[in-house]
């Protein structure tokens, strides 16, 4: 699969979001800070940067699309064009920043992201790319708002690991934080994977029709 050089992309992401963390959690006063602080970093980084990975994927897949026999025909290049599929799956989520997340409200409160109609229980970490997943099958009108969902899934995580951990020190607050991003990494490259699929479906269905 294409997305399967996307992964080293991925792991730098990652590699570079932890060191960030590691600062900010080093040179911050109390755990709520750190956890705020981190948040607000992670949901905003992690947004913007998958767009920029996945608009790269989409683009390199469609240009290598077009230099197969099938699109020899010009005319059917440029009825593909217009349907313009790289943005049909772009527009199906929100990268854009919606503003401060207060960490206190999500970590307490909130556990769910309500998308449209549909209400997605976030447990931790292991139902991130469920919920991105499940995006590709919903309305571009209702789009996953990736920064949220980072959010949520952060303060989620973070709750349980207070709930264990009540002396929130320095260290075991990062080791719990590293946990979580190895396994927010592997969802995220399950989720690139994902689209990949759904764009060779969406590419012979169009096919169908042009």
């Amino acid at each position: 699969m294409y997305s399967d050089s996307i992964k080293d992309k991925v792991n730098t992401m990652f590699d570079d979001l932890k060191k960030r963390v590691y600062i900010i959690v080093s040179n911050s006063n109390t755990a709520t800070e750190a956890a705020q602080k981190v948040t607000n970093l992670a949901s905003s980084e992690l947004a913007s940067r998958s767009k920029s990975l996945l608009s790269d994927m989409l683009f390199d897949l469609s240009d290598s699309l077009m230099n197969t026999d099938y699109f020899k025909d010009i005319s059917k290049q440029n009825r593909f064009t217009e349907i313009n599929l790289r943005q049909e799956i772009l527009s199906k989520y929100q990268f854009a920043a919606t503003g401060t997340v207060n960490y206190n409200e999500t970590s307490r409160e909130t556990r769910a992201l309500k998308v449209g109609g549909i209400t997605f229980v976030i447990g931790g970490v292991s139902e991130l790319g469920y919920v991105l997943i499940s995006g590709l099958s919903l309305s571009s009108l209702f789009p996953i708002p990736i920064g949220t969902l980072i959010a949520v899934s952060i303060g989620t995580a973070l709750t349980d690991y207070y709930a264990i951990e009540p002396k929130r020190e320095k260290k075991a607050m990062l080791n719990a934080l590293n946990d979580y991003f190895e396994q927010a990494k592997k969802q995220f490259i399950d989720w690139f994977d994902e689209v990949e699929r759904y764009f060779n479906m969406r590419v012979e269905e169009i096919k169908c029709t042009i």
